[in-house]
């Protein structure tokens, strides 16, 4: 343990630091996704651009600019002094697995291509490996989005070898609109994406706040529950080796080790 002395004299992010690649106007992933991890990791942000509605034309834009932006966080996570305890995260379901499964591995090889080193993820990929680190192979899907997007969570997650009994969306395009969805709002459409014969529920997308609402949609349905930021965070800290417990945020951040 450092002295408080200590604590004044070491750099921020000395013992860990993440970065997130968030879309347009999002506004929950990064807040919710720093108050899922130890309060000693820093984090980081950059954008790419995305006109404020989600289908899948816009959603197909996404991968393109993704090596360019983990090269200008890298930059700054890059350190000969404090090392190299880094990982970035791509903070967005929907752009990484459009284009069908196997999709997100891709654009975790054009990240890492130019992130110097550093480890990268996507949502789409945390969330597969957090509900497999649960034990989950049925599950059902709730978000904010359109049928065509729902569609295509469907097909991603029952190619990568789960069982979806039923999705359930709220039929919203807009970004702006999804930013602004209420905690109340994920509990519903959870909680009526539940039927009995699911292992757990997966809440997609990272701009449809919920992490307030996950103890309680975990105790009332009696299912575990993965989201996309938790999932995110949790996997930024299987790739940083970090294994401490983390309350507060249902189930998967409880359990480990992790690593």
């Amino acid at each position: 343990m450092l002295n408080k002395q200590q604590h004044h004299d070491v750099p921020y992010g000395y013992r860990a630091k993440v970065g997130l690649v968030v879309v347009g106007p999002n506004l929950n992933p990064t807040p919710e996704i720093c108050r899922m991890l130890p309060g000693y990791v820093q984090m980081r942000e950059t954008r790419i651009h995305m006109e404020p509605v989600v289908n899948i034309a816009e959603c197909s834009k996404l991968s393109e600019p993704l090596g360019q932006a983990t090269s200008l966080l890298a930059e700054g996570m890059t350190s000969p002094v404090l090392g190299n305890k880094s990982a970035i995260a791509f903070a967005c379901t929907a752009g990484s697995l459009v284009g069908g499964p196997g999709w997100d591995k891709k654009e975790v090889e054009a990240m890492e291509a130019q992130s110097q080193g550093i480890p990268c993820t996507t949502t789409a990929t945390a969330a597969e490996e957090a509900m497999r680190f649960m034990g989950l192979k049925k599950i059902v899907l709730a978000g904010p989005y359109i049928k065509e997007i729902d569609e295509k969570f469907r097909v991603f997650y029952e190619e990568s070898g789960f069982e979806v009994l039923k999705v359930v969306g709220l039929g919203i395009e807009d970004l702006y609109e999804i930013g602004a969805t209420k905690p109340s709002q994920a509990y519903q459409t959870a909680m009526e994406a539940v039927i009995p014969e699911a292992d757990g529920i997966f809440i997609t997308c990272t701009n449809f706040r919920c992490s307030d609402v996950i103890e309680e949609i975990e105790n009332d349905s009696g299912k575990p529950l993965v989201t996309s930021n938790q999932a995110t965070a949790w996997h930024l800290m299987k790739l940083l080796g970090i294994n401490d417990v983390v309350e507060g945020y249902g189930q998967l951040l409880r359990k480990t080790p992790r690593v």
